[in-house]
């Protein structure tokens, strides 16, 4: 018997980490198994077996339950992406039907909720109900353990398809490229926990040493406000036309052929009020892509970073010792080469086969 399993996520589109991380599983999932999928999201993406039908405003949140539900009765395994609002909607819309609960635990949506007094009970409720519970890095884990010890999490890492870069990596730059080399680079949701009020103040430091350089950032606004507030740090600093916001890369290539031509790749995540950067799939692309990296330790991005090796892992807050960083790479052609061929080497450890096997070995037991 083919076995049927429901996923739950926000989206599984190609513009996003979300999105790109939670195809790969399913899809990935799915092929392993041999697996019929039913997918629900929030936002459609244009999957096969995708329905856009969760909604969690308080009206459509019953309609959504009682949709979830009625899915659920059709399937033998619910796997969730994220523990708030996926996994819990897993869990109590799948009480008394019999179903396996796995919960994927990704990062902020999975911590932020066992410190909320309204929805901790439920929380773990639903950490203590499910049958799998997966993190995607070691600290995510013990994040959550810290809340609700004794569980039993396994950690499987997101992992990237080689097979893009192929390709990308041989194929000419694009013009306009070429006219921003040689720049540093940064890939995120223009929002304040990717770091970029430190990053482009690190940046002020850099461009001292190296005026060439240039700051090149890609993704997308979250608002109006905080882009505002990096215009005017950019302004303090005297960067005009140092710093670039690349907000409409939505193609993959597109994307890689960035990365391809950048120098070093670096990102300054910060953790406030337990909004976390889970692991950092970013690093790994950058990685792949034969880049040094450059990221900040106590966030999820430790596991994607061998310190030392193919990039630095910075200990403090100090746009500084961040800039310190970058530059002691910069600055040593040796290094710099050295780290990168380190970092192709790293990101083949990360490959989406192996991923899916261990999904694949936690899948086995149903």
């Amino acid at each position: 018997m083919i076995m049927k399993i429901c996923f739950l996520t926000h989206n599984l589109k190609q513009d996003n980490g979300g999105g790109v991380f939670s195809a790969h599983v399913v899809s990935g999932i799915a092929k392993a198994m041999n697996a019929d999928a039913e997918i629900l999201t929030t936002e459609k993406s244009g999957f096969a077996g995708e329905q856009a039908i969760l909604n969690f405003g308080r009206i459509a949140f019953f309609r959504t339950f009682f949709a979830a539900r009625k899915a659920f009765k059709n399937c033998d395994v619910i796997h969730a992406f994220d523990l708030f609002p996926y996994g819990m909607l897993a869990v109590f819309a799948g009480l008394g039907l019999g179903k396996k609960v796995i919960i994927t635990l990704i990062g902020s949506g999975s911590i932020i909720p066992l410190y909320q007094p309204a929805a901790s009970f439920f929380a773990r409720f639903a950490l203590r109900r499910a049958h799998r519970l997966v993190a995607i890095s070691a600290f995510t884990r013990g994040e959550i353990l810290k809340k609700v010890p004794g569980l039993e999490i396994h950690v499987i890492h997101p992992g990237i398809d080689l097979s893009e870069y192929k390709t990308i990596l041989q194929e000419p730059l694009s013009d306009e490229i070429k006219k921003l080399q040689p720049y540093i680079l940064s890939v995120g949701t223009i929002r304040w926990r990717k770091g970029y009020k430190r990053s482009i103040r690190a940046f002020a430091e850099v461009v001292k040493k190296f005026p060439d350089y240039r700051y090149v950032i890609v993704g997308k606004k979250q608002s109006e406000k905080f882009f505002r507030e990096l215009q005017d740090i950019i302004g303090e600093l005297n960067l005009q036309g140092k710093v670039i916001f690349l907000e409409t890369i939505e193609m993959r290539a597109e994307l890689l052929r960035w990365y391809r031509g950048a120098e070093l790749f670096c990102l300054f995540s910060e953790n406030i009020n337990h909004d976390v950067e889970g692991f950092g799939i970013v690093f790994l692309e950058a990685a792949a892509c034969g880049l040094p990296v450059v990221g900040i330790k106590n966030c999820g991005v430790e596991d994607a970073i061998e310190d030392g090796k193919n990039g630095i892992l910075i200990g403090s807050r100090d746009p500084k010792e961040f800039a310190g960083a970058i530059i002691s790479i910069l600055g040593d052609e040796e290094k710099k080469q050295s780290m990168g061929k380190k970092s192709i080497a790293r990101a083949k450890m990360f490959a989406w086969g192996e991923k899916n096997e261990e999904y694949q070995k936690l899948y086995s037991h149903y």
